[in-house]
């Protein structure tokens, strides 16, 4: 009885710990980094007080060749920063630091409490909908309070930045759309929303990327389409259409992208490359943008693209290293036959192309962490 009312609790506190983390992601504040360390913490405490280091060793013989390729990764990040002393940033140590417990560790910890069934799936996804659907109402409560923001800059909700707020927007409609064989209803209307807010961030990366995971969920879902399904796509492509003769913004961003504009990214590429194949195989070590011999670069915060900053950071090794842990991650989707993965996992891969980091994005990495979670989740114990 003793056991059972301690396991309750440790249950309750886990999952306030858990919820209190993925809801302060998308924000800038300092509960996402306490949860993190507290989150820790408890782990480490009910893991040496009940000893349960088996399932430490059944999770990882479950995800060996993942844990590979994630050694491998900071192993090339290592060896980078330890090569390139001159070319490091002030926290070029500290993100490898961050890298590992932030999004290994918190994995690890999601991987162990699910196997002792402290949570379900769903209560993560209903909490990621949530975070998710709490930016969305900070970015109602800016639309309301000015409305000409839709006409110029682009909504940011309560971020510094309408690509983060367009990156969280993207990730909730795509997440919408995956659960609407589900809940119609609830996923209708939070595809009108998302798609409405992520389209006036003008946070392009994320309309290409939110498209392209359209169209994968289509291919993977083409035998099972019926009549009702061709209706609602229409209805919401209607909504579009106003939305665009609507709004001269929403028309001029939209003609920027198919008329190739990048908004410098172009340019920053070349640049970028350049440097890459001076450092080919190693990279210049992480955070070394701002501090390369380029002033034109210099004045950006990244490369705006995941495959040139590995290159640039860890160089060839660490750009095989990435590639290994994401081909196992697709393949495992694969044989698990959870192909409804397979559009949240494009939506990461195409925005990434274009914007946010591969090292530091806090809000794309850690949400990155849960879907690795999901992926590996049935492996830990049976499906809930």
């Amino acid at each position: 009885m003793l056991d059972a009312y301690n396991k309750l609790n440790y249950n309750i506190i886990f999952k306030f710990l858990i919820f209190t983390w993925i809801f302060s992601i998308p924000f800038k504040n300092s509960i996402f980094q306490a949860s993190v360390v507290i989150i820790s913490i408890f782990f480490f405490y009910h893991l040496f007080k009940t000893k349960n280091f088996n399932i430490l060793v059944e999770n990882l013989k479950e995800t060996k060749y993942l844990f590979i390729g994630f050694c491998f990764i900071i192993l090339t990040m290592l060896l980078s920063n330890t090569i390139n002393p001159e070319y490091l940033d002030k926290k070029s140590w500290h993100t490898i630091f961050s890298f590992v417990y932030k999004y290994g560790l918190i994995f690890v910890i999601l991987a162990y409490f699910y196997k002792l069934e402290f949570f379900r799936k769903r209560e993560i996804l209903i909490v990621v909908l949530g975070s998710f659907s709490l930016l969305l109402f900070a970015g109602i409560y800016q639309f309301i309070q000015n409305p000409t923001i839709v006409m110029g800059e682009g909504i940011t909700g309560s971020l510094n930045n309408r690509n983060a707020f367009g990156l969280m927007m993207g990730m909730g409609f795509v997440l919408a759309l995956c659960i609407l064989k589900y809940k119609r209803n609830i996923a209708l209307f939070l595809i009108i929303l998302f798609s409405f807010f992520m389209i006036f961030s003008f946070s392009r990366s994320s309309w290409v990327a939110s498209i392209c995971s359209f169209i994968v969920l289509l291919l993977l879902n083409y035998k099972t389409i019926k009549l009702s399904h061709i209706t609602y796509f229409l209805c919401f492509l209607c909504f579009l259409v106003v939305l665009y003769f609507s709004f001269d913004s929403f028309q001029n961003r939209f003609e920027q992208l198919l008329h190739g504009n990048s908004s410098n990214r172009t340019t920053i590429w070349l640049y970028t490359i350049e440097f890459i194949k001076e450092k080919l195989f190693f990279g210049y070590g992480l955070n070394s943008f701002k501090n390369l011999p380029n002033d034109f670069l210099n004045e950006f915060p990244d490369p705006h693209n995941s495959t040139l900053e590995i290159l640039l950071y860890t160089g060839f090794f660490g750009l095989i290293s990435c590639v290994f842990t994401i081909f196992v991650v697709l393949k495992r989707i694969y044989e698990s036959k959870n192909f409804i993965l397979f559009p949240i996992a494009t939506y990461f891969i195409i925005v990434t192309q274009f914007d946010f980091g591969a090292f530091g994005s806090k809000e794309l990495l850690s949400f990155l962490t849960i879907f690795v979670f999901f992926v590996y989740a049935d492996s830990f114990r049976k499906a809930d």
